[in-house]
């Protein structure tokens, strides 16, 4: 790849730091012949990596765990969906102008969709961090009956008050058979892709299950869930659709899905 004084920059910012982003972007930007490059660096000091991006006039940067709420302070616009959720995932430079986005909750609804309808479906999601928020907030959007369980009982409250849902602790999770589907938004899984907090044998067939894992195709709880039956939605579908949002922000051109989805499974799959 051969870069230009008028190549577009974009990153992404992250600790630990994941090839995936560069895989699709690029393949992306290549196949549509875009002067646009996407790096992905391990940042350890946020505030000075967003200095970094303003002065080196990148076009925008995506914002993985666990910056997606500590961002918020260091930029001069937030979107309305992003102060609503209080999470930012995706951050746009407009002439020096930098904006906060949060395009996890449409990745997310994209991708249910394409199994079920949403409104009034009773959905427990597991989790309150910054993908939870982004979940919750597109789940109320769609008219879904939702409940938070984490293992911060008041982090889950606090998430619950602002988008009028239930809540509880991990313990509760026994008691999963009452909900049509359910939604893992916690760490679990990610590092340790044999982890799943939940039990096959409290799966129903008739449930979906939503696990927002990307460390494989396949986490452990998307392989229970469809060893008994269940429809599953994996996390690199949500990972995906996102990546799809944020590519049309950064370049206003429509994003080639099927280009950028080969590329992500196909390392994935190795």
């Amino acid at each position: 790849m051969i870069t230009t004084p008028e190549t577009k920059i974009c990153s992404s910012m992250a600790n630990p730091v994941s090839p995936l982003g560069c895989l699709m972007y690029n393949s992306a930007f290549e196949h549509l012949k875009l002067n646009y490059v996407y790096f992905a660096f391990a940042v350890t000091d946020l505030e000075k990596a967003i200095k970094g991006m303003r002065a080196l006039n990148f076009r925008g940067t995506t914002i993985s765990m666990p910056y997606k709420i500590e961002v918020m302070k260091y930029l001069d616009k937030l979107d309305e969906t992003a102060k609503s959720i209080g999470a930012v995932n995706v951050v746009v430079n407009d002439n020096g102008i930098l904006t906060g986005y949060n395009s996890d909750w449409i990745g997310a609804m994209t991708a249910l969709k394409e199994v079920t309808k949403i409104k009034d479906k009773r959905i427990l999601v597991l989790g309150a961090g910054g993908a939870a928020r982004a979940i919750v907030y597109g789940l109320a959007k769609e008219g879904a009956k939702i409940k938070i369980l984490n293992r911060t009982v008041s982090r889950a409250e606090e998430l619950a008050k602002t988008f009028n849902a239930e809540f509880g602790g991990l313990n509760e999770i026994k008691d999963i058979s009452k909900y049509d589907i359910i939604m893992n938004a916690t760490s679990v899984g990610h590092k340790d892709t044999r982890e799943s907090l939940i039990d096959k044998n409290l799966l129903g067939s008739k449930q979906i299950v939503f696990d927002t894992v990307i460390s494989s195709l396949e986490s452990r709880l998307i392989k229970d869930a469809k060893g008994v039956g269940c429809k599953v939605v994996p996390g690199w579908k949500m990972l995906l659709y996102q990546a799809v949002w944020n590519f049309e922000k950064f370049t206003g051109m429509k994003a080639p899905v099927d280009i950028m989805e080969k590329a992500l499974k196909g390392w994935m799959s190795k």
